[in-house]
């Protein structure tokens, strides 16, 4: 390889080329005479493009003109080279070759040459990579002086650290050799650290979920859809229940944020979508999750962005529906009969005294019973408490005594549970009896043994649930290793990335607000005056977001306080039944042909709500807290830019994107809670109706009739309740004020930096526009104020500096 070396102060005017071979050793030194060398110099043409070596410093024409006036005349090339076979290569390393050009055989860069010279000049700790050098060379880019880019405007690229070109040129000139290096190293910081964290955390619940299959189909059951883990008490059965499903949502919620997580990843526009929007004069959402920016944003992100909520959705919905619970009713019979059937007088079982069709059997073991007293007593408000419902889960019989008196039938009517299956919660019992409760004496019952219930897991529905987990793993891998996904996911990243590259669009308009955007006046170089007014918390998101939120909130509030009613309105005691347990009073079937796992997911279903809630409350919060980062820009010193991803690390780089993570934990806890109070308010359950025969010496006979949906007074309650609190925890806090960043009549009053109405990616680039000369802004601690005064009527400027500020004056107009 041949290169001809420009001439060093040092060395004279002479020219020399010299040539080496791939290894970097120098095999040939040729002196060049320069004809010119000792006429007098010519001024450079303007405009003209020269080109610099990649470690040459960039020296002006005043600084080469005061050197060349201040050295000594022009002498005589007195030196001559050696010849090849006695030049000694490290002196001709020492002596002819410049620093730059040695440091470029070597294959080091800046940082290299600055972190040796901070060592103490000791090359080894360097750490440079010289094996490029046994490779074929490539060609490196050179620094052009006027030349024009894209947009026709005449552009240089300034020196920064002795690299020709700004960071973000430097970035992408860098190659995919410096991407290589840092490829894992960048999945440890900023937005990929909190993919990563959610792809582990969903990859772990998939193996959860995987060996929960593996051992439902080990028990052999799952093709018939139901698999039995738990058969007894129901109290222990109840309690495994409450476990179940709260770990299962535990599983959801989590599953539930890192969706959120990754939506919002995506949903981030790019800078090029930004410029490319507000080209068209529209503006994208800037740190918050958005569906606005799905129609401006890569339909490759879209498609992900919009699957991994779905499959978010699915996974909430069929997880709570996996596990099934069934319980023993018993179906019992009703005698009413007068005082004389307790003496052992004759009775007809025929059609018209018995239209419960109880057997003569039993009508007699009852009469037998009463006599004997076996019976326990109720009276008449405890009958009625006990069999007004489809079933009761005590008593098994009961014999009501009359006034009437008839001498040839003590047996006056009959009826049971079962008369009308089909017709949970209708007149069935009691309401069966065409008798004046008037006239009921009192009641004598058979108590019923302690009946038993069972936990079921849904085979079929645990396997979707699986599949539905590997579905957001897959998803949530493609967008870790996007790598060539750089998002403005959080404020800093906008802020920097306006900052190192200004936003044309927004140029002359520092005080730019939501309402100018709205109507169409941010194009405009115009000045504008700043009207000061107290920023509250509620005012940062937009008037469509609080009401989509309060609608969403009220349809899941309105039907559970309309359940808590439903309730205690049915309930003779006024007694809420507790968690997860089907009341006699509260259950509705379904159809006999309905599968148990389609009843499931109907009871399901208003998880969908509480999915769609926790969507629009995170949205909302996170709008909170993004106007009021910026807002803190404006007050007190200046802070770091808070950005999502930084491969220079010289940024403060962030692991949460706007919503801090108290409030976050906070918001996973509430919505855990709500998933399961949801759970055991609306749920499945199987009715296990028991026909015990009233004669002991008739065999039992238990059947499954029928699917239920059963509703809990007291879960309904306390849903209800939590549902409150979280109205009021995010109304509350939207009457926090943002600091004051301005003084009105001795008052502070006001921040310019309060986002109303919402994150504006326009808003937040009019305040970006720098000052000329200052440089690297978005890597320095930073504070947003008037930079520059305007005298008289002169227009005053707002922008961020590293410098110092003041506040925006109300009676001075900024542009």
């Amino acid at each position: 390889m041949e290169i001809v070396i420009p001439p060093r102060a040092q060395h004279g005017p002479s020219t020399f080329r010299y040539t080496w071979d791939e290894n970097g050793e120098v095999q040939q030194v040729t002196r060049v005479l320069d004809e010119g060398a000792i006429q007098p110099q010519r001024r450079p043409q303007r405009g003209r493009q020269t080109v610099q070596w990649p470690f040459q410093s960039v020296v002006s024409e005043t600084e080469v003109s005061s050197d060349t006036a201040a050295s000594a005349p022009i002498r005589p090339v007195t030196w001559q080279p050696k010849r090849l076979r006695d030049v000694d290569e490290t002196s001709i390393e020492q002596d002819l070759i410049p620093d730059y050009v040695r440091n470029y055989i070597r294959g080091e860069t800046p940082e290299s040459v600055a972190r040796r010279k901070r060592n103490g000049g000791k090359l080894g700790e360097r750490g440079v990579d010289i094996a490029h050098q046994h490779r074929p060379h490539q060609s490196r880019a050179a620094e052009f002086e006027g030349f024009r880019d894209l947009n026709g405007t005449t552009s240089r690229l300034e020196s920064s650290n002795g690299w020709s070109g700004d960071e973000e040129q430097r970035h992408i000139l860098s190659g995919s050799g410096e991407k290589g290096k840092r490829g894992w190293r960048r999945l440890a910081v900023g937005w990929r650290a909190g993919v990563a964290i959610n792809a582990l955390l969903a990859f772990i619940i998939l193996v959860v979920g995987v060996i929960c299959l593996t051992v439902a189909v080990s028990r052999g059951s799952v093709a018939a859809g139901q698999s039995v883990i738990f058969t007894g008490s129901c109290t222990k059965a109840s309690a495994i229940n409450w476990g179940l499903q709260a770990t299962i949502n535990v599983l959801v919620v989590v599953l539930l944020a890192g969706a959120n997580y990754v939506f919002q990843v995506l949903s981030s526009p790019t800078r090029t979508e930004v410029a490319v929007a507000h080209f068209r004069r529209q503006w994208l959402d800037i740190g918050i999750p958005s569906f606005r920016n799905l129609a401006h944003i890569q339909s490759t992100r879209t498609a992900l962005a919009v699957g991994i909520l779905f499959t978010a959705a699915f996974t909430q919905i069929i997880y709570n529906a996996v596990v099934f619970t069934s319980q023993t009713a018993l179906d019992y019979k009703l005698v009413v009969a007068s005082e004389a059937f307790l003496s052992g007088a004759a009775f007809s079982n025929d059609t018209s005294s018995n239209s419960g069709m109880l057997s003569r059997i039993d009508i007699l073991s009852l009469q037998q019973q009463a006599i004997r007293g076996e019976l326990a007593n109720l009276t008449t408000t405890q009958f009625l408490q006990e069999f007004s419902g489809a079933f009761s889960s005590s008593f098994n019989a009961a014999l009501l005594i009359t006034n009437s008196n008839s001498p040839t039938n003590s047996l006056v009517q009959t009826s049971s549970a079962s008369s009308s299956l089909s017709r949970y919660g209708a007149s069935d019992g009691v309401a069966n009896l065409a008798l004046d409760r008037s006239a009921i004496r009192y009641c004598l019952a058979q108590r019923a043994g302690q009946q038993a219930c069972e936990v079921s897991v849904n085979g079929p529905l645990l396997g979707a649930v699986a599949l539905l987990n590997l579905i957001s793993v897959v998803i949530i891998a493609a967008v870790l290793f996007k790598s060539s996904f750089e998002p403005l996911a959080t404020l800093g990243d906008a802020i920097a990335s306006f900052l190192r590259e200004p936003d044309m669009s927004t140029r002359g308009c520092c005080l730019l607000s939501k309402t100018d955007v709205w109507q169409g006046r941010w194009g405009l170089d115009a000045a504008k005056y700043w009207l000061p007014r107290n920023h509250y918390w509620f005012r940062s998101p937009s008037l469509p977001r609080w009401m989509l939120a309060i609608f969403v909130w009220a349809c899941l509030a309105g039907p559970t306080a309309a359940a808590l009613a439903i309730a205690l309105l049915a309930d003779p005691t006024t007694r809420l039944s507790p968690f997860g347990v089907a009341s006699p009073y509260t259950v509705v079937a379904l159809p006999a042909s309905t599968p148990d796992a389609a009843a499931a997911l109907i009871a399901a279903l208003p998880q969908i709500l509480l999915f769609v809630l926790y969507l629009v409350t995170n949205a909302l919060l996170s709008t909170y807290y993004l106007s009021h980062e910026s807002s803190l820009f404006a007050v007190g010193s200046p802070r770091p830019l808070r950005v999502s991803a930084d491969p220079e690390g010289t940024q403060l780089t962030s692991l949460y994107l706007t919503l801090p993570r108290p409030i976050s934990w906070a918001l996973l806890v509430v919505f855990a809670g709500l998933g399961f109070l949801l759970s055991q308010t609306f749920f499945v359950v199987g009715i296990r109706l028991s026909d015990l025969s009233i004669s002991a010496t008739t065999p039992q006979r238990t059947e499954i009739t029928a699917v239920a949906l059963g509703l809990s007074g007291l879960a309904s309650l306390l849903l209800l309740g939590l549902l409150v609190v979280l109205g009021i925890a995010v109304v509350a806090l939207g009457f926090r004020r943002a600091p004051p960043a301005a003084l009105v009549n001795g008052r502070p009053v006001g921040n310019p930096m309060a986002l109303p109405s919402g994150s504006c990616s326009a808003v937040i680039s009019a305040r970006c526009h720098a000052r000329a000369g200052e440089r690297g802004l978005w890597r320095r601690n930073v504070v947003w104020g008037t930079v520059s005064e305007g005298v008289g009527m002169d227009v005053s400027h707002c922008t961020f500096t590293a410098g110092m500020a003041s506040q925006v004056d109300v009676s001075r107009n900024y542009a």
